[in-house]
């Protein structure tokens, strides 16, 4: 899976196919001008790929001159024809304003679509939305649902989140041993919130201390970001 990821952490490219790999392999040669017209090519064949791959160039103002209105006309374009990294990319612009208007609204719509195919940032962040009330009514129990699937697929901060919802009671019942057991996963990451939170643990716990260690050791065999 060959990926380009700008500077702010959006998402470039995923999957492609012969006719964008050339591009693909110009952009890490640093020949932007080259990528741009491979890769234009193919978005005005109304690709969703080339669309986005265009588009993520526009934004980041390699090989083109910088033009984010364009950007996110053609992360539209792409969006709509289901490309994924498109729609998880619009759902961070509107929820940081960058290129758009900030609308949590929005945001939402392109996090939650982007979340039920599968992108795992976006899936984390329908939590935080859901545990904040972004584009949405707070509701506990979604963002521990969430919470859970990222966390279950590897992800560092929704592990953190998670436990705190055991360690909080919210959304799920309070469980101060499986608190912990998730939350010592992105402490051994070296996540300086979740060391803290485990070392606060650690004194509530007492002598459950050992449980929770046990349950700490068989989550990492399966939830571990690097099992």
């Amino acid at each position: 899976m060959k990926k380009i990821i700008s500077v702010v952490g959006l998402i470039i490219s995923m999957n492609t196919y012969a006719g964008l790999d050339e591009g693909i392999e110009l952009y890490h040669a640093g020949k932007y001008k080259e990528a741009f017209v491979m890769f234009n090519a193919e978005s005005e064949k109304g690709d969703p790929a080339g669309q986005h791959l265009t588009a993520s160039l526009y934004y980041q103002g390699l090989g083109v001159e910088k033009d984010l209105e364009i950007a996110v006309k053609l992360f539209k374009q792409a969006a709509e024809g289901g490309y994924l990294p498109s729609i998880a990319n619009l759902g961070l612009m509107y929820m940081q304003g960058d290129g758009v208007e900030q609308d949590p609204n929005s945001s939402f719509k392109y996090t939650e679509k982007a979340a039920e195919l599968g992108d795992l940032q976006s899936i984390f962040n329908l939590g935080q939305f859901y545990r904040k009330g972004f584009g949405v009514e707070p509701n506990q129990e979604k963002a521990a649902q969430w919470y859970g699937s990222a966390a279950e697929s590897g992800v560092i901060q929704a592990q953190n989140e998670y436990g705190l919802m055991f360690a909080q009671g919210h959304g799920v019942e309070l469980d101060y041993v499986k608190a912990y057991a998730w939350i010592k996963m992105p402490a051994e990451a070296g996540d300086g919130q979740a060391l803290k939170n485990l070392a606060q643990l650690k004194e509530i716990l007492g002598s459950d201390i050992s449980k929770a260690e046990k349950l700490a050791e068989e989550y990492k065999l399966k939830y571990a970001a690097n099992k």
